[in-house]
C-alpha cells in the first residue's frame, strides 16, 4: 500500500478536538460474550446468523481508501455501497460513483455488483435528538448532552457513558454534533454512536487541542423509556482510508439497517449485529457488552497494513527530523551534503508537518500520523512497542524549543536562537548525529 501524503492535513484543518476528558466512575454490569482474545483473537464457533462483528475485506477488493457508506439487508447477505474518495496534496476528490457488493456473513464473502451514482448517506430522521450546547469544549470534561423527544425531555442520558465533543472553524455545529450521532431506532431504542477516545492519541496527554484525531469507538442503544443502556466498543478498522474517511467533519458516518429482530452496523471495515432492542436487567443502568468477533480479517493483510502504518510514521518522524537539522546548521551557516537548506521548507519546496500552520495554530497532526498512532497494534507487541518508540519521538519534536524557533521561521534572530541554545545544538534527532556545531545524517 502506497504511504497517503500527510499534507492530507488540510482537509481535516477545519476541525478541532479537546484532548482528554475525566469521565464518571462506571456504575455497570460488564457481560463478556466471547473469550478475552483481543481483536486480533479468533472468534467463537458460531453458526449463520450470530451476533457479533464482521470483518468485510472491502480495501482487498477495492483499494485502502475504500470505506462501507450504506447497508440494506437481504436473504442471507447483505447489499453494501462502497466509498471510495481520493485524496490527493492537500484536497480531496470525492467519489462520483459508488461500488455495489453483496457480502455473506455466514462465509465472510465479499462480491462485486456494480456501481451506482455517489449519493448523501441516509441518516436518522425521527423525533429523538441529542441537544449539545453551544459552547466550546473545555476544561478536560466530557460534552453535556440532553435527549429530547419531539418537544418533550426524554430521560437524561447516561453519565456512566460520556460524550466528547470537537468544534469546527468556522462552527458550523454545536461542539459534540460531529461526534455523537443517532443512527436509528427501533421501538424505544435508539442507536447511537460515539467517538474517543478521551485522550489524544500521543505519549503523556499533555496536548490540550488536536484537530480530527476523534473516531467512533462505541455502539450505544438507549431505550427512551426506561433510561438505560446497552454499550458495545466499535473494532477499530486497519485501513488508512477506514480511518480518515469516518474523523471528524465526518465524509462518511456509521451505517444502520434494520433486519427484523436485529441491527446492522457498518462502521469502516467492520459490521456488527446486534439485538434490535437489547434485553437488559431492570436494575441496571447500563450494561456493556463485549460482542464476539466472528469473521476476523486475513493475517497477511492485517500484518502489511500494520506495517504500512509505521512505515508512514517513520516517515513523519524523519520529516520532521530533517526540517530541524536543517533549520539548525542553516542557523550556524553551516552545509552539510544530503541536507537540504532551510530555505527550501521557507519557500514551500519542501513540507515538514512539524512546521505545518495548522498545528502550530491548532495543534492539528497529519491524518496518515493519526492513523498510523491509533492503529490496532496487539497491546505488548513489538510492532506495538515500536509504534509507542515513534510516537515518543514525535512528542519529544513536537515539544521541543527548536521547534517552536523552526515554526516561528525567522521571527527570531539566527543570533538569539544559537545564544539560547549556547551555540550547540540542543536536541538529539532521529537518524542525526553532532558534528562540531551541526547535525548530520548518520552513515
Amino acid at each position: 500500500m502506497g504511504r497517503t501524503s500527510w499534507t492530507m492535513g488540510a482537509v481535516l484543518a477545519c476541525v478541532l478536538s479537546v484532548s482528554g476528558c475525566g469521565t464518571a466512575p462506571w456504575e455497570t454490569t460488564s457481560i463478556s460474550t466471547t473469550p478475552s482474545t483481543g481483536q486480533a483473537g479468533q472468534g467463537t464457533s458460531v453458526s449463520h446468523g450470530e451476533m457479533g462483528w464482521y470483518f468485510v475485506p472491502i480495501a482487498s477488493m477495492y483499494g485502502d481508501m475504500a470505506v462501507i457508506a450504506g447497508i440494506r439487508p437481504g436473504k442471507g447477505r447483505l447489499k453494501l455501497w462502497i466509498r471510495d474518495d481520493r485524496f490527493q496534496g492537500e484536497g480531496v476528490t470525492f467519489a462520483k460513483t459508488w461500488d455495489v457488493a453483496w457480502f455473506t456473513p455466514a462465509t465472510g464473502v465479499l462480491t462485486r455488483a456494480g456501481t451506482m451514482p455517489s449519493r448523501a448517506q441516509s441518516r436518522y430522521n425521527g423525533s429523538v435528538q441529542l441537544v449539545f450546547p453551544y459552547q466550546w469544549p473545555t476544561g478536560g470534561h466530557p460534552v453535556e448532552v440532553s435527549v429530547r423527544m419531539g418537544t418533550r425531555p426524554g430521560p437524561p442520558w447516561p453519565a456512566a457513558i460520556p460524550m466528547y465533543g470537537s468544534d469546527m472553524t468556522p462552527a458550523s455545529f454545536a461542539p459534540g454534533a460531529w461526534d455523537n450521532l443517532i443512527l436509528g431506532q427501533v421501538g424505544d431504542w435508539v442507536w447511537v454512536a460515539l467517538k474517543g477516545p478521551e485522550s489524544p492519541p500521543l505519549p503523556g496527554g499533555t496536548f490540550a487541542t488536536l484537530w480530527g484525531y476523534r473516531t467512533w469507538d462505541r455502539l450505544v442503544a438507549f431505550n427512551t423509556k426506561t433510561g438505560q443502556a446497552v454499550q458495545y466498543p466499535i473494532l477499530r478498522s486497519y485501513s488508512i482510508g477506514s480511518y480518515i474517511e469516518m474523523v471528524t467533519p465526518n465524509l462518511t458516518v456509521p451505517s444502520f439497517a434494520v433486519q427484523g429482530d436485529r441491527v446492522d452496523v457498518g462502521v469502516g471495515e467492520w459490521i456488527g449485529s446486534f439485538p434490535a432492542k437489547p434485553s437488559i436487567p431492570a436494575h441496571a443502568d447500563v450494561l456493556r457488552i463485549q460482542a464476539p468477533i466472528i469473521h476476523v480479517p486475513d493475517s497477511a493483510y492485517v500484518e502489511s497494513t500494520g506495517q504500512a502504518a509505521l512505515d508512514a510514521l517513520n516517515l513523519d518522524v524523519e520529516l520532521a527530523a530533517q526540517s530541524l537539522a536543517s533549520y539548525w546548521d542553516s542557523l550556524v551557516g553551516v552545509s552539510v551534503p544530503g541536507l537540504p537548506p532551510f530555505s527550501e521548507y521557507r519557500t514551500g519546496k519542501l513540507l515538514a508537518w512539524n512546521l505545518y500552520p495548522t498545528l502550530v495554530n491548532h495543534g492539528s497532526l497529519p491524518p496518515d500520523m493519526l492513523w498510523s498512532l491509533m492503529f490496532p497494534y496487539p497491546a505488548k507487541s513489538s510492532v506495538d512497542a515500536e509504534r509507542n518508540e515513534l510516537a515518543e519521538e514525535v512528542v519529544a519534536i513536537m515539544q521541543s524549543p527548536l521547534d517552536w524557533d523552526a515554526e516561528n521561521m525567522g521571527a527570531i534572530s539566527a543570533r538569539d536562537v544559537i545564544a539560547r541554545f549556547h551555540h550547540r545544538p540542543p536536541m538529539a534527532l532521529p537518524g542525526y548525529v553532532v558534528r562540531g556545531d551541526a547535525y548530520w545524517p548518520k552513515g
